[in-house]
This record gives C-alpha cells, sequence and structure tokens, in this order.
C-alpha cells in the first residue's frame, strides 16, 4: 500500500470515529441530518458493526483496511454502550403512598377506531389516555365506549393548526380529578395543558405534540416547540406530561429535564421505540414519552405497546406512584 493510500485509510478511520463517537454523546445533535441519525441508535449501532464485520471477512479490505474496521467497531460499541444504559434502571429510595396512576399515550395517526382505542385503555386500566393525531369525533366516541363499559372519562382536547394533521385529545378518570380548564400551548400539531380543580389533590396533565424535524426550515420551531413542553413539566410542580413528542433524549429540547424525568429511562426502557411501528422496537426511534415531576411521582413501570392499529406509532404505558 503506497503512502497516500495509507493516508486515506488513516483519514477515514478518524472520521468515522469521529461522527460515530459523537453521535454517542451527541453533539451537535439539534441539528439538521445529526438530529435524524441520533434518532437511531441500534441502526447506526448495528450498521457499523455489519460493515466492519464485512470488512474482517473478505482478507485483501482485512489487512489493508484494518485502520476503518476498527473505527466501525469503536463507534458501534459507542453507540451499543448509550442503548446498554438506557436499558439500566434508575432506581430511586424516596418512599411512595401506593396511590399509582397509569398513563396511555398513542399517537393513533387518526386511523384508529374508538373501539379498539377503549379495548386499549381497558385492557390496561389507563386513568389518563394522551391521543395525538386522533379526530374529535374518534375520541368523542372512545369516551363513549368507555363510559358505556363503566369507566367514564372526561375530554380535553385541542385543535392543531394544519389542516391534514388531526389534533390532541386527553382523556381522564373521574377519580384524577376534574379539568374545568384546558389551555392550548402554542405548539402547530396541537398541545394543551390541563388544570385541576383542586390542585393540592390532582396533578396538572399536559398532552403534547410538537413540530416533528422533517425539513430544515422545521428545525427552529421543532427546536423551540419541544423545549415548551420540557420547560412545562420542569416549571409545574407534580405535572405530568404525554405525548408524541418527536424528540429523543438526545435531542436539545430533552436534554435538560429539571425536576422532571422520562419514565421510560427511569425504567430501564429507554432503547425501546416507537416509531415507525413496522420495524422491531430496538430499532425504531424513541419518540413518544412520559415525563412527570419527579418530586411528585415515582415511575414504578414503563412499556412500548406492540403495534396496535394502522398507526405508524406504538402505544406507550407507564405506570407511575405518588410520592
Amino acid at each position: 500500500m503506497t503512502t497516500a493510500a495509507r493516508v486515506l485509510v488513516w483519514t477515514v478511520a478518524v472520521a468515522v470515529v469521529v461522527v460515530l463517537v459523537a453521535l454517542a454523546v451527541p453533539v451537535a445533535s439539534g441539528a439538521y441530518v445529526v438530529a435524524q441519525l441520533v434518532s437511531f441508535r441500534a441502526v447506526l449501532g448495528l450498521g457499523a458493526a455489519a460493515l466492519a464485520t464485512l470488512l474482517l471477512a473478505v482478507p485483501v479490505t482485512r489487512r489493508r483496511l484494518l485502520p476503518v474496521t476498527v473505527a466501525l467497531a469503536v463507534g458501534a460499541l459507542a453507540q451499543g454502550a448509550v442503548l446498554v444504559t438506557r436499558s439500566v434502571p434508575q432506581h430511586t429510595s424516596a418512599p411512595d403512598s401506593g396511590d399509582q396512576l397509569v398513563v396511555l399515550s398513542f399517537n393513533t395517526l387518526d386511523t384508529v377506531d374508538a373501539g379498539l382505542l377503549a379495548a386499549l385503555a381497558l385492557e390496561h386500566g389507563a386513568d389518563v389516555v394522551v391521543l395525538p393525531e386522533t379526530s374529535g369525533y374518534t375520541a368523542r366516541m372512545t369516551a363513549k365506549r368507555l363510559a358505556a363499559a363503566g369507566s367514564p372519562m372526561q375530554l380535553l382536547a385541542a385543535e392543531g393548526n394544519t389542516s391534514f394533521i388531526a389534533g390532541t385529545a386527553l382523556l381522564v378518570a373521574g377519580h384524577v380529578g376534574t379539568y374545568p380548564i384546558a389551555e392550548p400551548l402554542p405548539t402547530r400539531l396541537g398541545s394543551l395543558r390541563a388544570d385541576p380543580e383542586d390542585p393540592l389533590t390532582s396533578p396538572v396533565i399536559v398532552a403534547a405534540h410538537p413540530m416533528a424535524p422533517v425539513s430544515r426550515r422545521a428545525m427552529p420551531p421543532w427546536r423551540t416547540e419541544t423545549r415548551l413542553v420540557a420547560t412545562t413539566c420542569a416549571e409545574t410542580p407534580g405535572a405530568i406530561v404525554a405525548g408524541d413528542l418527536n424528540a429523543t433524549l438526545d435531542h436539545p429540547g430533552l436534554r435538560e429535564l429539571g425536576p422532571c424525568v422520562d419514565a421510560a429511562r427511569a425504567a430501564g426502557a429507554a432503547a425501546l421505540g416507537t416509531w415507525p411501528s413496522d420495524v422491531p422496537a430496538l430499532l425504531a426511534a424513541p419518540i413518544d414519552h412520559v415525563l412527570v415531576d419527579g418530586r411528585a411521582w415515582r415511575v414504578v413501570a414503563f412499556q412500548v405497546l406492540p403495534r396496535t392499529g394502522g398507526s405508524d406509532h406504538r402505544p406507550v404505558l407507564a405506570t407511575l406512584a405518588r410520592r
């Protein structure tokens, strides 16, 4: 191998290490392209590991591209380390009262019918149901079916500012509290903050659906709206925030949660993704969340449920205990 070829190989190896390790840190995760890549850690890790294995399997590349192979292996290990860390539960020693609350969040893509939604809520004993991208009609029919099954829920809703994406609905069981006020949050896809009649016994609940980072132009509002959701949680004592937040824990909006905690991270389930629903959960992006004030709530369990209906998201379920 010539000197120039060796220099090129080492340059590529260094670039691979820098990129893959930077994505593991992550660096510049709010930038276009980087934000999209960092959402799929398992894909990055498995892709790097597969390419390293391929290079090792071929005698010619094994000898000549060894630095690149090592770089890919290091990058794969870096991504894997993050996923392993997020699969370890964060145990807390503070006691709870035994008063548990089950929160179900499901972006339905407005394709899941009311019968299936009501059955899902009843099956898991949900006390709070957050339904981004769900029409008012479907939400009303879901509430009607739940009432007929002996589990009446108050219905609140927020419309989005687009004609092609349905708004966000919130269903709350009566024993959780009475919510006379639903204040829309300034997100394009429809979010709301529900304040209880008695804030001493009932939590503020936020049903959220901020902008997605679908294009370069969408990046500034995406960063602003996800940060708004996280700040609302951090600044509201006892808050519960749930929905399709269109961001992972690596993105700027959710990286600093203050006193709030991500339920999936607390339960050791933050490596499992929710979108898209037609790939294994480990390969999907974990963008559906339940955030809670860690001073008021302890996370008992968190589940990413199986694909349901025609939605491109998986439902998530958090079991909380009041401290």
